[in-house]
């Protein structure tokens, strides 16, 4: 099963031949510094009628502050479907991140998540992580950052045994200027379980945004949460594609 996007996969097998590679090529314009404080919220609504009735509602936020040398994150994201009348997915996802750099490219974070989806079979799982993250290219075209570290992770499931256990994390970030007014990105974050080698789980997001004034943007997405040992009697795979108008402030 292809999770992981094809451009980020080829950009982390070839980042230390194109590190190389910049350092012998003249310098690259450095990319204009970003703002102390952005945020940006989408909302995405589709209705349909006629033999099948069906709703679909999502609402995101994300809230970034830089007091340099800091760097603070927060995001929200809430997503739910209604098919005739009946529900049939809900999900509501956290994080809250904070890094603090110790040379130009290399940062410390701690990370706080949070997921509660009852279709999954979860009523609540909270991950409190640590590490490490490096920019391994940055410009004014191109960004690709990678994190490490480990954590803490805990899952109230409606069947079975709940599950708390010591994990690995790792993450990669990769955003792509494709025009001035459109862009494309990919996360990715793995987390395997420390004492359970066969438990890991794999989420892959990826969007891309165009803007179509100042404030406002029209962004596709589609994210794909991959447990590989699920909940009793729930599925491996959750997968959500959506449409959004996003404003960004």
């Amino acid at each position: 099963m292809r999770l992981i996007g094809p451009v980020a996969l080829s950009l982390v097998l070839v980042a230390p031949a194109w590190g190389v590679a910049q350092e012998a090529a003249p310098a690259a314009k450095e990319p204009p510094p970003p703002p102390r404080v952005e945020g940006s919220g989408e909302f995405a609504f589709v209705n349909s009628s006629g033999n099948a009735d069906s709703t679909s509602l999502g609402i995101r936020g994300e809230v970034i502050y830089r007091p340099d040398p800091w760097l603070v994150k927060t995001r929200g994201a809430w997503v739910r479907l209604e098919s005739d009348e009946e529900l049939e997915a809900q999900s509501f996802v956290f994080l809250l991140r904070g890094e603090r750099k110790v040379k130009p490219r290399l940062s410390v974070y701690g990370q706080y998540d949070y997921l509660r989806d009852l279709f999954a079979g979860l009523f609540h799982k909270n991950v409190v992580s640590g590490g490490l993250s490096f920019k391994v290219v940055e410009s004014e075209q191109h960004e690709l950052v990678l994190d490490g570290g480990l954590g803490w992770s805990s899952e109230l499931r409606t069947v079975g045994e709940d599950v708390s256990t010591a994990v690995l994390t790792a993450g990669l970030g990769y955003k792509l200027k494709v025009t001035e007014t459109t862009e494309f990105v990919e996360a990715v974050r793995y987390e395997q379980s420390l004492s359970r080698g066969d438990d890991w789980h794999l989420d892959n997001e990826l969007s891309l945004a165009a803007k179509i004034s100042t404030i406002f943007s029209l962004k596709v997405s589609n994210v794909i949460r991959y447990v590989n040992e699920p909940v009793a009697g729930f599925e491996t795979t959750d997968m959500i594609t959506s449409a959004a108008l996003v404003a960004k402030f």
